[in-house]
């Protein structure tokens, strides 16, 4: 995980501006407290504090040289400074800099005067300075589980002769944009920041206007925080199953004529998903620097899968960053993420991670079948036996949502069980391929594997090969897994588990306690090849269905850069 652990040095605020730049709180569009303040940043709680000014006479007040001279003899600022260590007593309004997404300065223009609108800064009625901000709002006296990020954005109306010159202002906006930690402040290649966002608006099974469901959470949350943030983006809602996958594939520009002619003849629905769509399809994804999939685990499924059918798949998992917004049943790689961020579940957890702008590597797994040349690329998990029948199985009740699992576990795995006979070989851990990031190179089917390898043959109940901590928002299925520790932690029930033990572990699944029952191993590898003897298994990779048959897997550490950050 890629934190940034460097101290926020005050040097990096600019005192002097933030001096002569006296500003007013507003709450619901009015001004309250006194009637001018100033904006320091207290380095001991990492907060920007408003503190009242001891001069109420404005015109009056002492101007600063730009490298601070004179300041530390400010009695306002000498008061600060020792209210820092006191329990911040003189400030009257503040914000935590890491739930900062965004900062901004905006006019607010005087109706009535002609002259406002000819771009004439003197004439507007007010300036303010916009903060967005995402705290997590405390039920009660203590943080919980239950905490969730919302939106508790600060104005600061500048005092008139603030707006003669905004030169004090942009030093403030932008050293609260650095202490804020936001890594997309500046453009890259002098070229500004933009993402492509992908959404199912079918995913989570509430249809294309559930409250939960993908489009909602990007016109309702995702739109709007990207805008606060400062970052361009491309908007494609899919319109059936491989879109998304197809998408990765395209490069060939299209003319605005031509997709106003796709547009024309598209059904009213279509066009609805077009005016959101525009014409992102004729960009390549190489022109963007980051991915979003909103949805659940299937559509960063079909955005991998496209992605590795490219011949640049390696440069552009090594120039792409990718974020997930679960919208989706299950949602185990956006719950993953967050878990590792220290972040509660829910969806603007996630596009809090994406605006904040930190990413961390991610391992990914390729994937190889015997009765195919076709590979896969995965980031979640692959099952067989009793878990992938679950998935797969219980598809005829997705009406349920993420009950219909659990329902077809107690069918599947108690009532009707069924064993599954395998031959299984991995090979070990190795320290050097686990923390360096070395890719093993696997032998092709058919040919012996060297004596490195362990084998065995036996029943088999579960064979859940695990890269993340969560298979689905509600199943922390495997406790032990890092974001980037380079291996697969592979789940193994045996055939000679018995059906109260079974369920045992299925009850503890969201605890993750069932990792210490007695039944369960877990095996740890870099490698693994399956090998099915019993008829009618299926293969489940990242909850979608693939050809069955013998698979064998290796793991590619560092494979993708994910939004992710923890704070310190």
């Amino acid at each position: 995980m890629s934190v940034p652990n460097q101290p926020r040095p005050e040097s990096q605020w600019p005192v002097a501006a933030a001096s002569r730049t006296w500003v007013k709180c507003i709450h619901e569009e009015k001004t309250t407290g006194p009637s001018f303040c100033r904006l320091f940043y207290n380095e001991f709680n990492e907060t920007i504090d408003l503190v009242p000014a001891d001069d109420v006479n404005v015109t009056a007040r002492k101007v600063y040289d730009d490298d601070d001279t004179g300041i530390e003899n400010d009695a306002t600022y000498r008061s600060y400074l020792i209210s820092m260590k006191d329990s911040d007593r003189l400030a009257i309004d503040s914000f935590h800099l890491n739930d900062v997404i965004g900062a901004d300065l905006s006019l607010e223009c005087n109706t009535k005067n002609p002259n406002t609108f000819h771009g004439m800064e003197r004439y507007a009625s007010s300036a303010i300075i916009n903060i967005y901000s995402y705290p997590k709002v405390k039920k009660g006296k203590v943080c919980n589980d239950d905490d969730r990020r919302s939106p508790c954005h600060k104005r600061y109306e500048i005092h008139s002769r603030g707006c003669e010159d905004f030169g004090d202002v942009r030093k403030i906006l932008n050293a609260i944009r650095n202490l804020s930690s936001l890594q997309h402040n500046m453009p890259i290649n002098n070229k500004p920041i933009r993402y492509l966002v992908i959404l199912n608006p079918f995913s989570g099974g509430g249809g294309v206007n559930s409250k939960k469901g993908a489009k909602y959470v990007y016109e309702k949350m995702l739109k709007p925080m990207l805008e606060q943030t400062g970052i361009e983006h491309d908007a494609l809602v899919t319109r059936s199953g491989g879109h998304a996958r197809d998408r990765m594939k395209i490069r060939v520009s299209r003319s605005d004529k031509e997709s106003e002619h796709r547009f024309d003849d598209r059904s009213q629905h279509d066009k609805n998903i077009c005016a959101i769509n525009a014409d992102t399809e004729s960009t390549d994804i190489s022109e963007y620097n980051a991915i979003i999939a909103m949805g659940g685990d299937g559509i960063l499924f079909e955005i991998m899968q496209g992605i590795h059918a490219r011949t640049d798949e390696k440069e552009l998992l090594g120039k792409l960053k990718f974020g997930i917004i679960g919208c989706g049943t299950s949602n185990g790689l956006a719950k993953s993420i967050l878990h590792w961020s220290g972040e509660n579940y829910g969806p603007r957890e996630s596009i809090f991670q994406i605006c904040k702008g930190h990413t961390a590597p991610l391992d990914i797994a390729s994937y190889q079948l015997a009765n195919t040349s076709k590979t896969y690329t995965s980031f979640l998990t692959f099952s067989w036996g009793l878990i992938a029948d679950c998935d797969i199985e219980s598809e005829c009740i997705r009406w349920l949502g993420s009950l219909r699992q659990d329902i077809w576990a107690v069918y599947r795995g108690i009532l009707f069980r069924k064993k599954y006979r395998a031959r299984l070989s991995y090979l070990p851990p190795n320290f050097a391929d686990g923390v360096t990031g070395k890719v093993y190179s696997m032998p092709e089917f058919g040919k012996p594997l060297s004596n490195e390898w362990v084998t065995i043959e036996d029943d088999f109940i579960v064979f859940w090969a695990c890269n993340v901590s969560h298979a689905a928002h509600n199943m922390y299925n495997c406790p032990m897994a890092k974001m980037n520790d380079g291996m697969f932690h592979i789940l193994v029930v045996r055939g000679s588990c018995s059906r109260i033990q079974l369920l045992e572990m299925l009850l503890k699944l969201e605890s993750g306690n069932h990792i210490q029952c007695r039944d369960l191993e877990v095996i740890d590898c870099v490698a693994y090849r399956l090998t099915p003897l019993s008829e009618n298994s299926c293969n489940d990779l990242d909850g979608e269905l693939i050809e069955p048959g013998p698979i064998q897997a290796h793991m590619i550490p560092f494979g993708a850069q994910f939004f992710a950050w923890k704070m310190k």
